[in-house]
């Protein structure tokens, strides 16, 4: 018989792409698990990742913020970095940051201090340099603080039962002495300082691939719930400055790349990891484009509906009640839901910018 006569439609070309809206293509596509509306779920990664967060809960599902603002400063929430994410980590880019993070909530290694002066009552932590606003008054309120938001991170990883996390960049810089990895060059945010001994780095296939895997093994070992699941996806936003000797668009091409190669890889050898293309959603050039903002790097509105309705499809499950206003029942112009989802924080977008800012 012929090996593929068997298939479905979607693994062929002329069926799922040549005769298919672009923006029906993916919703197809098969999961090896689905979420409920009883499911905690976290989320962490690149700026992406905010617009499915901020998708989850509009439809009514239990996504979980384990380090929330005090009520005397709700009203000013996402200023002081709360609420972005699960926690209040603010972006994490890179497969090398979230290991450290992690290493340091579970108490792998000690906690990582490193701060800087801007001026009387101003120190930021260089760990999470763009968490809001505001900063803190000392090196004490800092360090606390930090210690308080490992605590939140350890206590998130114990009770999440869905991990969605968007691989942003390959990109990083690293100490190597101190084996310390930065999300931004501190010089993105400082102007003085010595910074000599922080060198770029950038993460290989092998090197994404044994991040991950490190990740998976420490959520497993530390986590309270027997079937904690994760949804990994890549995000589609291109660099906005690389560190490469190369045209921005080069090593962009690179970090997609290796990220979509080394996710591939990691979900195809555990049932409880699990790939969403939003990716080729966004960046195939078989979409033509279309879901791109005016600046050909960021998405835009219309793009992030399609690619929630995918994930929708995907893997929320379709006899749970939370989905009051699920996004798949909307007709395609109607995006008021998804309009503040596609205006989030990328702080990566301050290594474009030097001197006098916008």
């Amino acid at each position: 018989m012929h090996p593929y006569r068997t298939f479905p439609d979607r693994q062929f070309w002329n069926r799922a792409v040549s005769s298919t809206p672009w923006a029906d293509v993916f919703l197809d596509q098969p999961s090896k698990f689905k979420i409920t509306a009883r499911d905690r779920v976290a989320s962490a990664g690149s700026c992406f990742s905010q617009r499915i967060s901020r998708h989850l809960i509009s439809i009514g599902y239990n996504y979980q913020i384990y380090e929330a603002c005090h009520p005397l400063i709700a009203s000013k929430a996402t200023e002081y970095g709360y609420g972005v994410f699960s926690c209040r980590y603010g972006n994490i880019y890179s497969t090398r940051q979230l290991r450290q993070l992690f290493d340091e909530a579970l108490g792998v290694r000690p906690p990582i201090t490193r701060l800087a002066y801007l001026g009387p009552g101003k120190y930021i932590d260089l760990m999470r340099p763009n968490i809001g606003e505001t900063r803190f008054e000392s090196p004490e309120e800092a360090q606390a603080d930090r210690l308080f938001h490992l605590a939140r991170v350890r206590k998130m990883i114990e009770q999440m039962e869905v991990f969605v996390f968007t691989l942003g960049l390959t990109e990083t810089w690293v100490d190597r002495a101190a084996n310390i990895v930065y999300g931004s060059h501190p010089g993105v945010f400082v102007e003085k300082g010595n910074t000599d001994a922080i060198t770029a780095d950038n993460l290989t296939h092998g090197a994404v691939v044994e991040d991950l895997e490190y990740v998976i093994g420490l959520i497993r070992r530390h986590s309270r719930q027997p079937d904690v699941r994760l949804i990994l996806t890549v995000s589609p936003v291109g660099l906005a400055a690389t560190h490469q000797n190369s045209h921005v668009l080069v090593s962009t091409s690179y970090s997609k790349a290796v990220l979509r190669a080394a996710v591939g890889d990691v979900a195809s050898q555990h049932r409880h990891v699990e790939y969403f293309p939003s990716y080729e959603i966004f960046a195939l050039s078989q979409s033509f484009g279309q879901f791109l903002a005016d600046d050909l790097r960021e998405v835009n509105a219309r793009g992030v509906a399609i690619a929630m309705r995918a994930f929708e499809n995907m893997f929320v499950d379709p006899a749970s009640s939370a989905a009051t206003h699920p996004l798949s029942a909307l007709p395609p112009s109607d995006l008021s839901i998804v309009r503040s989802a596609a205006d989030v924080e990328c702080e990566e977008v301050a290594n474009a910018f030097f001197g006098k800012r916008p």
